[in-house]
Parts: C-alpha cells; sequence; structure tokens
C-alpha cells in the first residue's frame, strides 16, 4: 500500500508541475513556431535595390498604403508588405485617408492612423525598416510577437492562470489535511 501512494502522489505531483508550467510551455511554443516561420517570412524579391530605393521611408510607404487600401491593390500591398506567397485581398475603402503618424515604439515600429471618413472607423498601421527597406508589418502572429504586444495578453492570463491553479492547489491541501485530521481523530 505504500508503494501504491508513493507511485499516485509521484503521478500527482507531475500533474501538478506540467499545469504549472503550462502558461511557460505554451509561450515557449509560440516563440519557437513564430522564429522558426520568421526564417521565411519575406520574399527576398522585394528587397532589391528598386524596391529600397523606392520605400526609403516610413512616409512613402504609408502613403502608398493609403493608395493600396482605398484602390483594394493586392499587388502593391504585397509590395509594400514584401511578405512570402499570396496577399490578402484587401476590399477597395475609397473613403480611408492616412491621418497621422500616431506614434515611434522602442522597438521601432511608426504607428500610422487611418481614418475612414464615411464610417468613422480607425485603424493603426505598423511599418517598420527590415533588411534596409520599409514594409508595412500585417498584424499577425510575427508582428505580435516581435513588436512585443505578445506579452500583453499573455502575461495577465499567465497571472490568472496561476492564481486559480494556486487557489485550486491549496483547496486540495486543505481538504485532505482536513481529512487526515478527521482520520486521526477516528471521525473519518
Amino acid at each position: 500500500m505504500r508503494k501504491q501512494d508513493t507511485i499516485r502522489w509521484n503521478t500527482q505531483l507531475v500533474r501538478g508541475i506540467s499545469l504549472a508550467l503550462a502558461p511557460l510551455i505554451i509561450a515557449s511554443t509560440y516563440i519557437l513556431v513564430v522564429n522558426i516561420h520568421s526564417l521565411s517570412r519575406y520574399d527576398q524579391a522585394y528587397f532589391n535595390a528598386g524596391y529600397r530605393e523606392t520605400y526609403n521611408s516610413p512616409g512613402t510607404v504609408a502613403r502608398d498604403l493609403e493608395q493600396a487600401l482605398r484602390n483594394g491593390d493586392a499587388q502593391l500591398y504585397s509590395e509594400l508588405t514584401g511578405l512570402r506567397g499570396k496577399a490578402r485581398i484587401v476590399p477597395p475603402r475609397p473613403s480611408i485617408v492616412l491621418s497621422i503618424l500616431i506614434d515611434v515604439d522602442d522597438r521601432d515600429y511608426f504607428h500610422y492612423l487611418y481614418f475612414d471618413i464615411n464610417t468613422y472607423l480607425r485603424e493603426t498601421h505598423y511599418i517598420k525598416e527590415v533588411n534596409g527597406r520599409w514594409l508595412a508589418t500585417p498584424q499577425d502572429a510575427y508582428f505580435y510577437f516581435d513588436s512585443g504586444q505578445w506579452t500583453k495578453v499573455f502575461a495577465p492570463l499567465a497571472a490568472v492562470w496561476w492564481a486559480i491553479f494556486m487557489v485550486i492547489a491549496l483547496a486540495i491541501y486543505v481538504s485532505r489535511s482536513a481529512a487526515r485530521t478527521r482520520a486521526s481523530f477516528g471521525q473519518a
């Protein structure tokens, strides 16, 4: 019976440690997948001397991005993002205008605000220098990792996960301690 209790405790301990480390395992997997994907993220055809000369400043990319968004120009959008593979289809929105440069963050992303004058909706698009030219950066998994914005979601979720885990672990400990105490007084 002693050996069976030890095996049960070992199994429960492994499960408990696995649950406690789950947020770190998920974050590590996310980082690994994004870094592997980033190795083949960009199409090198968009990084020749002509594109580097054309898109030599974030303002140039921002103005051309306005045209791509207005006209729904997938080819221009592909040139602006420099991504490998097909660009997403950009629906034409003729009422969108470039409004203002909002911010330049510590990761060198330029935040440009675009405004739809018919619906009053605002969109932020991000522009960053990569391999000697400026690119419009879509808000995908790589962007959230590279800009550090993934931590704004991960950190609170991990904190909540660990708080719930600690409450449950404490409840289990108190329940088992109370059961042992009752058993020692013969009141099981």
